[in-house]
């Protein structure tokens, strides 16, 4: 029996959707839904009241999964039949999407602090799951930067990431979130798997270069040194360079590499699973949890964390695509903050 799914704009549901596509990533900080319908005429047909940029809820079997906004309302019709097509993501797209002047604080903030103050203009609350540590040295959006990515930046310097949750609420969180009891078990739940292998996105060297202003205790040959190295042993030669867009020193430098060769290692180890339904023993697949995995003919016997989740309804069924890759991918270590001016470095 399939799952119900309905869109709640201004006190009306909507549902009969013949094809649902719901997507939740930890790389996506808004989740992102796509609803159609295609009937044929009846008399009793009447066009749904569903406008673009309306404030909306989806909801599965009653329980709510996105808060947000419809992006795009697609209404077409012919002789025979008429259609709609609903987009629409979580109310934390705003903060992806906009930017302002530049904005800087005199002084140091928590990260949290910031996030709530950038967030509330948009009517966004904030959530924190994870310690953000000591306060950001010197926070800056810099002009027409949208303020996810200012965020996003910031939140490197802590080891934690932005998500949303149901209630459209920004977290602070850091993988994994908790564990889901139920194993991805080929021969039981799977129906479908596939990896990716690859070391296309990895480098047996990977060269972070950076830059410190000069200064008159600071040569401007010296400041521009900075450098952190890191390798990856199992790859041939192949080294890549990366140049810091921020002012950074050799120590940041260094753990910028370690954690790009880190993450490239992990996700360069996917894996996309098929089950059926949209649920798991506990609830909905969700992604940011940890979850074990027993597939003999792909060779994985070991826990996994899921990047990311895909809730499909068409004409193949009610089915989630799953995909997981390992804890290493999501290993965070704090980077360090630029250079600041107090330090005496500008």
């Amino acid at each position: 029996m399939s799952s119900r799914v309905e869109l709640l704009i201004d006190g009306n549901r909507h549902g009969g959707w013949k094809s649902v596509d719901i997507r939740r990533s930890l790389n996506a900080v808004a989740d992102h839904f796509d609803l159609s319908v295609t009937e044929k005429w009846s008399e009793s047909s009447e066009p749904a009241p569903v406008r673009s940029g309306a404030e909306c809820q989806v909801f599965i079997n009653d329980e709510l999964v996105i808060t947000g906004y419809v992006d795009d309302a697609l209404p077409a019709y012919d002789a025979n039949q008429h259609s709609l097509v609903v987009s629409g993501r979580s109310k934390t797209a705003d903060l992806v999407d906009c930017s302002s002047r530049r904005k800087t604080w005199s002084n140091p903030r928590k990260l949290e602090a910031i996030a709530r103050e950038l967030a509330e203009p948009f009517g966004i609350e904030v959530v924190v799951e994870a310690d953000t540590g000591a306060p950001i040295k010197a926070p800056a959006v810099e002009a027409g930067q949208p303020f996810y990515e200012a965020l996003e930046q910031m939140g490197r310097y802590r080891a934690v990431i932005f998500v949303c949750d149901p209630q459209g609420r920004l977290v602070i969180t850091k993988p994994p979130r908790g564990r889901i009891d139920t194993a991805l078990a080929l021969g039981k739940n799977i129906r479908k798997g596939s990896g990716r292998f690859s070391v296309r996105d990895r480098f047996s060297q990977i060269i972070v270069q950076g830059q410190q202003p000069g200064d008159d205790l600071l040569s401007g040959e010296q400041a521009a040194s900075p450098e952190g190295v890191s390798t990856d042993p199992v790859i041939r030669y192949r080294p890549q360079v990366i140049v810091a867009d921020t002012a950074v020193d050799t120590a940041g430098c260094r753990q910028r590499a370690e954690n790009e060769t880190r993450r490239r290692r992990g996700r360069g180890r996917g894996l996309t699973y098929t089950v059926a339904g949209w649920r798991h023993e506990g609830g909905l697949w969700t992604p940011g949890f940890e979850v074990a995995v027993r597939d003999q003919w792909l060779g994985i016997e070991d826990d996994m964390i899921i990047d990311s989740v895909q809730l499909l309804l068409d004409g193949q069924g009610e089915r989630a695509e799953i995909q997981v890759v390992p804890p290493s991918a999501w290993d965070l270590t704090a980077e360090p903050e630029p250079v600041k001016e107090q330090e005496g470095l500008w």
